[in-house]
């Protein structure tokens, strides 16, 4: 629940950061809005991976 919200607010801050961006001719936040666009869709296989090689890994803390 808490991701499918986080990553609908991160679609809206990057169409919110691209339209902006376009606007204002400023290529450096276009370059965040597509990056941020990039992440919304793989936010939760990300976070599945690392979860489960935390839960799998045998390294042992110091």
């Amino acid at each position: 629940m808490f991701t499918q919200i986080l990553e609908v607010g991160l679609l809206c801050v990057g169409v919110l950061l691209l339209v902006v961006g376009y606007r204002r001719n400023h290529r450096d936040l276009m370059l965040v809005a597509a990056l941020v666009l990039m992440s919304f869709g793989t936010l939760q296989d990300f976070s599945r991976g690392v979860i489960d090689g935390y839960q799998r890994s045998d390294a042992k803390t110091l």
